[in-house]
């Protein structure tokens, strides 16, 4: 913003007279005009164009078949929805304005538009494929008969352009925003200028990151699993080329609005860009979601509609809580230093430079792990000669969760803003990458044994991977002794005894869940103390439990803020765990939920209240 001038020359026939501010030039002389207006009323009316478009394509019908045959109708609860998002995000956006919250509704607008172009891309497929385009809310083959698109599916496209370009007029209405004055404020002066993440906190600020990248995984996996022979579903990455490249900008557009919600400088553009996103996924995977669970037999909802579901609804919720919850903190802060101005105690400690090297470094090596892990994950893991065919590890899909889980937990300590706060989840987390690391490893180990078969790159990456996740795991802990240097330990440190001895009830019934098999079927049981020898799979999953029982003792004696994200950590850890179940089970015959199922799902939840009791701690 240019600085302002002010012209004193009044001031010489009167020793009274006022400053005067002149107001800044553009490069054609007039006066430089900030103010948004103008393009949030063009970004208000795109969107609402948009509304209308997507409530008139399904009346007018969008396909019909060449022979005349008859078209099924699509679910209409998916169709509602799918009608109710734009016209929501068209009247919020308006509302926002209308009331002079001009920042919150372009951001709105901006991280909807964004994901909405992924699903024009996706519609592209209408147009050219129409049967293999599974818009099952609007319509579902009922034959192999070759369907044109009609009228409405040219309506419905240019909703959606509609609603790319009120984005690109939100975006833009928020540039002109951010050069106005008091963009960004905050009451207290330390947060002027501050990302949105570091304002609201870590704990917010990773769950929205998680949910970002939820959100692109959900992209890249299927909406709806199908056994009818008109209505086929490919993998993503196998689909006509629309529906692979509209489903990657779904993801991606979700993961880099998240991310610049978390980066911009005023909560509000923050609040209204996750919202937006987050309704944006619940028009792509929340619609999949309805469409397949009501479309009837033969079809089902797939993976990516309940992941894309989960991480769209926390999305719009998380966004809408950014700004309150940053406000709420601003004066929070404002309120403790005016309690140090007039006396009291600061913080007890601010890290120092070893102390910052040592996060830095724990976070450089769980990045890499876990970048180890995802990509040695999605390359083969065994190598088979021409007449051998390569066995199928379904275990890799577990590792690619943790490692994208590793990646996640790691960035934030090479930020000196959240190092310290995040650094506790990443001590008890490494565990959970290398116990799903060691499923892979015992198949590796068996398959061996085949003839023609040799250990492929994919598992020598996973290896390096386990051992610079036991690499980062010891740098956590250098890191976390290096903070206790920077903290008064005058005071010895107490046991909270109610944190205690709910996160010992939670991880005793993880270590239960961990140690019993997930799944039983007729020709195999999933890893479990109760079948010797034991393999490389059951001694990882007995690491983990070892680690989450003392990381309940640990966050007992602990700050409560860094108890509370331990916990978090190992809760996380059961989750990845007992993501096996879905993820790995079809390698059983008739598989059916083994005993470890219900104290895992019980260890996570007492877990979860534990992490709770602990942040509400004001002992210390």
């Amino acid at each position: 913003m240019p600085t302002p001038t002010f012209d004193d020359s009044s001031a010489h026939g009167s020793d009274r007279a006022e400053p005067q501010r002149i107001a800044p030039q553009d490069a054609r002389g007039g006066v430089e005009d900030h103010s948004p207006t103008s393009r949030i009323v063009v970004a208000v009316v795109l969107a609402v164009v948009a509304a209308l478009c997507a409530a008139a394509a399904p009346l007018i019908g969008v396909v019909r078949a060449v022979d005349g045959s008859p078209v099924g109708d699509g679910v209409s609860s998916a169709a509602v929805l799918a009608v109710a998002l734009p016209v929501v995000v068209a009247v919020a956006a308006a509302a926002s304005a209308a009331m002079r919250r001009i920042e919150f509704g372009a951001a709105l607008l901006a991280g909807f538009g964004a994901v909405t172009l992924g699903i024009a891309i996706l519609d592209l497929a209408v147009l050219s494929d129409p049967i293999d385009a599974n818009r099952l809310e609007l319509f579902r083959p009922l034959s192999a008969a070759m369907l044109d698109a009609t009228l409405g599916s040219h309506v419905l496209l240019a909703g959606h352009a509609a609603s790319v370009l009120a984005g690109a007029a939100g975006w833009s209405a928020v540039h002109r925003a951010a050069l106005g004055d008091g963009y960004g404020h905050s009451v207290y002066s330390e947060h002027v200028g501050r990302a949105t993440a570091g304002r609201v906190g870590p704990m917010l600020s990773m769950l929205l990151g998680v949910l970002g990248v939820l959100a692109a995984a959900a992209a890249f996996a299927s909406l709806y699993r199908s056994a009818d022979p008109v209505v086929i579903v490919s993998a993503v990455v196998e689909s006509p080329v629309f529906v692979a490249v509209g489903s990657a900008v779904v993801g991606i557009g979700a993961l880099v609005v998240t991310a610049s919600a978390l980066a911009s400088l005023s909560p509000l553009v923050a609040s209204g860009a996750a919202v937006g996103a987050g309704l944006g996924v619940l028009s792509f995977a929340g619609v999949g979601l309805l469409a397949g669970v009501g479309t009837g037999a033969r079809i089902e909802a797939g993976l990516g509609a309940y992941l894309g579901t989960v991480a769209g609804l926390g999305l719009t919720v998380g966004g809408a809580v950014l700004a309150p919850i940053a406000s709420g903190r601003d004066r929070r802060a404002l309120a403790s230093a005016r309690s140090v101005a007039e006396g009291g105690r600061g913080p007890r400690g601010v890290s120092g430079p070893g102390t910052t090297r040592w996060h830095v470094a724990a976070g450089s090596a769980g990045v890499l792990a876990g970048v180890l892990l995802v990509v040695g994950s999605l390359l083969p893991i065994l190598e088979t000669d021409a007449a051998t065919a390569a066995p199928t590890i379904l275990a890799t899909r577990v590792v690619l969760v943790a490692g994208f889980v590793s990646i996640l937990a790691s960035v934030p300590l090479l930020f000196s803003e959240f190092s310290a706060a995040a650094r506790p989840f990443l001590s008890v987390f490494w565990l959970a990458a290398v116990s799903a690391a060691a499923a892979v490893l015992q198949s590796v180990v068996l398959a061996e044994d085949l003839a023609g078969v040799d250990t492929g790159t994919g598992a020598l990456l996973i290896i390096a991977g386990v051992v610079v996740a036991a690499v980062t795991g010891l740098l956590a802990l250098f890191a976390g002794s290096a903070e206790r240097d920077d903290v008064d330990t005058s005071e010895d440190a107490a046991t909270h005894f109610p944190v205690l001895g709910t996160a010992l009830v939670g991880a005793l019934l993880l270590a239960v869940g961990l140690a019993l098999p997930l799944y039983r079927g007729s020709d195999l049981t999933a890893a479990t103390i109760t079948e010797f020898p034991w393999g490389w799979d059951t001694w990882g999953q007995l690491l983990l439990a070892v680690g989450v029982v003392v990381a309940a003792v640990v966050a007992a004696r602990a700050r409560p803020a860094r108890g509370s994200v331990l916990l978090v950590g190992a809760a996380v850890a059961g989750i990845v765990h007992l993501a096996s179940w879905p993820l790995t089970s079809a390698r059983a015959a008739d598989p059916e939920m083994g005993p470890g199922v219900v104290p895992s799902i019980a260890g996570i939840v007492v877990l979860g209240v534990a992490a709770a009791l602990s942040a509400r701690r004001t002992d210390r």
